[in-house]
C-alpha cells in the first residue's frame, strides 16, 4: 500500500505564546496548509530548515531566548519567504521587503501573505450554517469556517 504523498504548502511558525501559536497553526490549517511548529526559539525552528525546509514562515520578532531576526536571516540565505509577527518591536530595515502584523491582525492577512507566494489550494466546502443563516437563526459569524468567508 502506497502512502499518498502530502502536497499541501508546509508553513513554518515561530511563535512562543501557545494560544497565538495554536490559532496560527488552526488558521493555516483550515487554509490549506501543512504546519512546521509552532517553534518556540530560533534554534528549535532553525534545527527543521535543513531536513524540511518550509515553503513559508510565519516568525514572531520576540521569541524566547531572543528576536527572530537570526531565523529570519537564515530563511532568507534558503530563499523561503516569510512573514515577522512584529507587534511594537522594531524591525530592521533589511526586513522592510517583508510583510508585517502588529500582534492583533486578521486571519485572512497572513492567509493572504502566505497565499500571495506559494500555492495553496483551497479546499470549498458547503457552510455548515448556511441552513441557519437562510431560516434567519442567529449565528456566531466569529465561529464559522475560514472557507465560509470570503
Amino acid at each position: 500500500m502506497q502512502k499518498e504523498r502530502d502536497t499541501r504548502p508546509v508553513v513554518l511558525v515561530a511563535e512562543p505564546q501557545a494560544l497565538p501559536g495554536m490559532w496560527l497553526e488552526d488558521v493555516l490549517t483550515d487554509a490549506g496548509c501543512a504546519v512546521s511548529g509552532p517553534y518556540g526559539t530560533c534554534m528549535e525552528a532553525s534545527e527543521t530548515l535543513d531536513e524540511a525546509p518550509p515553503d513559508f514562515a510565519v516568525i514572531s520578532t520576540d521569541l524566547n531566548r531572543g528576536p527572530g531576526f537570526s531565523l529570519a536571516c537564515a530563511l532568507r540565505r534558503q530563499g523561503i519567504p516569510f512573514a515577522l509577527i512584529a507587534g511594537n518591536a522594531s524591525v530592521p530595515r533589511a526586513f522592510s521587503d517583508v510583510p508585517t502584523f502588529d500582534r492583533l491582525f486578521d486571519a485572512r492577512d497572513v492567509v493572504a501573505a502566505v497565499t500571495a507566494r506559494c500555492p495553496v489550494r483551497v479546499d470549498r466546502r458547503a457552510c455548515p450554517m448556511a441552513a441557519r443563516i437562510a431560516a434567519g437563526e442567529d449565528v456566531a459569524l466569529d465561529q464559522c469556517p475560514p472557507a465560509c468567508r470570503s
